[in-house]
């Protein structure tokens, strides 16, 4: 027996009036009826297999092949109208369909479709009828066991109590996590990974040392109008590096006074400070001549992993907050933690 006749010996009246797909009496929006007519594209319906989705079955059209001439261009425009439709849709959220009075609405359907594979998650609008199909269904298998009173089933009630708390707790961390692990935040922290790996990469600079900003101020100015960092170095360069063009060789930025290794972790290679840096020994220009093995990844290239790293990180301190706080109790008692030593070790 088909789910929506009636079997009184059995249970209650399953009877359903199931929308009409072809129908335009008014119950669902004109723009639904395009989208359910989405069905007639799919040549021949196939089951998913069982493992991909629940006990339900649920009936899937074949995927259609390649070619097929002028009949293949006709469905690929209406699939192309079904996808406005279903644009419409997504911002309307309508009610779809009602099963003994409950409504299921647009979004229902949509969300109920991330158990498919991809290849039929990427074509919702042929789906979507054998997805509202199945939830019309699932909705009057329901009714059904509630008419035989199996809402108070004790093992029902303990599943439902464990997916309770992992909504619960899903729903926590999700609001918890919102201002948390920002944009903002995961760039911050790229930002610190790479002053620490250019912190661990040797730099070779030239630097020009003068007594006073406004001498540095000077030696910019002729950097800007041409001069070159050497020359300038060894005319007016008072550190022991002048004879040199100022060239420092290779050497870790971290080694250096801060104010100069931020002033170097800041520039590109081939240039140079545009504002005086001091350091107690005096006035710097720096220019940043190599960086050697500089293979730092872009930030849109990180910002999946430190996503996830952040995440992790807040959970982590949310969950170590509350086990403090909470009254908890481990079994059995008497199991040995890594911190305590065994009597074996004793001996």
């Amino acid at each position: 027996m088909r789910v929506g006749d009636t079997d009184s010996a059995k249970g209650p009246d399953l009877a359903v009036q199931r929308p009409s797909r072809a129908s335009k009496s008014g119950r669902f929006p004109g723009i639904l009826s395009l989208v359910l007519a989405g069905a007639a594209l799919a040549a021949t319906p196939s089951a998913l297999a069982q493992d991909d989705v629940e006990k339900l079955p649920l009936n899937l059209p074949a995927e259609a092949a390649p070619g097929g001439g002028s009949g293949a261009a006709a469905k690929a425009t209406d699939i192309g109208r079904l996808g406005d439709a279903m644009q419409q849709m997504r911002t309307e959220n309508p009610v779809v369909a009602r099963v003994n009075g409950h409504e299921i609405r647009w979004s229902a359907v949509v969300d109920s479709a991330t158990d498919l594979p991809e290849r039929y998650r990427d074509q919702l609008e042929t789906v979507f009828p054998a997805l509202l199909d199945r939830l019309v269904d699932m909705h009057l298998l329901a009714d059904a066991a509630r008419g035989r009173g199996l809402q108070d089933d004790p093992g029902l009630r303990e599943k439902m109590a464990s997916y309770e708390d992992r909504l619960l707790s899903d729903l926590l961390l999700e609001r918890y996590l919102a201002d948390r692990v920002t944009t903002a935040e995961v760039r911050k922290r790229y930002d610190a990974m790479v002053a620490l790996r250019r912190a661990n990469l040797e730099v070779r600079a030239r630097h020009i040392l003068v007594p006073s900003k406004e001498e540095a101020e000077a030696i910019i100015a002729k950097l800007d109008d041409g001069a070159v960092c050497p020359t300038l170095a060894r005319e007016s360069s008072i550190g022991s590096s002048a004879e040199r063009g100022g060239d420092l060789g290779y050497f870790f930025s971290r080694r250096m006074a801060p104010e100069f290794a931020a002033a170097l972790d800041g520039l590109e290679t081939g240039s140079y400070t545009t504002s005086p840096v001091k350091t107690e020994f005096g006035w710097h220009v720096i220019l940043l001549v190599d960086r050697r093995d500089d293979d730092i990844p872009s930030f849109i290239d990180m910002q999946a992993q430190l996503h996830e790293e952040l995440t992790k990180e807040k959970v982590g301190q949310l969950v170590a907050s509350l086990r403090q706080q909470a009254a908890l109790e481990m079994f059995p008692e008497d199991a040995v933690t890594q911190d305590e030593p065994s009597e074996a070790s004793d001996k």
